[in-house]
């Protein structure tokens, strides 16, 4: 399906031209603005990215700050969300792959010495600054074998009227029916109740399809201080 399918069906879903009849090119261009006003927003929406990407960057001894956008240092899309920011020491055999703990506002202004250095970096803060967002490394890494990786999920992106739409099951609906009542409002028509609850039905199917596994993380006060505990024996290990 082509982008410019997609609003005539959206368009005759909406009943407001007739299922042998195909949109003005106004109608067409005014509905793509719309569609893609829909899908920035859905930028902000953690479930409705469907995948995660794996960047990699060179760290460079002694600087701590990394900007990450299109062309930037860090050359990807600004991630509103990121799942792991880790490092990579190159002068291991294989390469090893460490984490990072993740630093919250509250943690990185919490730090004294933030120009303190130390060869690996332990922690990483991550600014939502725009247009590029800030990465940055305490302690300050001096090694010149590292690399910095980030994973973070990736938004669908903004559609063209010539484009063929290749997207995982459940956006096709979710796309037309969404685009339908978005549209609504520009023709002064009120969605059929029944377009409404398929809009909302196939959001939720395309976010319950891009829930994904997360690892449990316990806080450090509510971890044993000696050995493990056994749920199957109800013992200490």
């Amino acid at each position: 399906m082509t982008t410019s399918e997609l609003i005539t069906a959206s368009l005759q879903r909406l009943g407001v031209i007739d299922a042998d009849e195909t949109p003005t090119g106004t109608e067409m261009n005014d509905a793509l603005d719309r569609l893609n006003d829909l899908i920035d927003a859905w930028g902000t929406e953690r479930l409705s990215m469907y995948t995660s990407s794996r960047t990699t960057w060179t760290i460079t001894s002694g600087t701590a700050a990394y900007a990450i956008g299109p062309g930037s240092v860090v050359n990807r899309a600004r991630p509103v969300y990121v799942d792991d920011i880790r490092f990579i020491d190159t002068s291991q055999d294989p390469d090893l792959e460490m984490p990072l703990s993740r630093l919250t506002v509250e943690g990185f202004a919490a730090i004294p010495q933030k120009a303190l250095t130390s060869t690996y970096p332990t922690c990483v803060y991550y600014n939502l600054t725009y247009p590029t967002g800030t990465l940055t490394f305490w302690m300050v890494p001096t090694s010149t074998t590292l690399q910095g990786v980030i994973y973070a999920p990736v938004a669908v992106t903004e559609l063209a009227l010539a484009d063929t739409i290749s997207l995982p099951p459940g956006y096709r609906r979710f796309l037309r029916d969404a685009l339908a009542v978005e549209l609504a409002p520009e023709y002064a028509v009120q969605p059929a109740p029944a377009l409404m609850q398929s809009a909302i039905e196939s959001k939720a199917d395309v976010k319950r399809a891009n829930i994904r596994l997360l690892d449990l993380n316990i806080d450090a006060m509510w971890k044993p201080r000696h050995g493990q505990y056994n749920i199957f024996s109800d013992t200490g290990a």
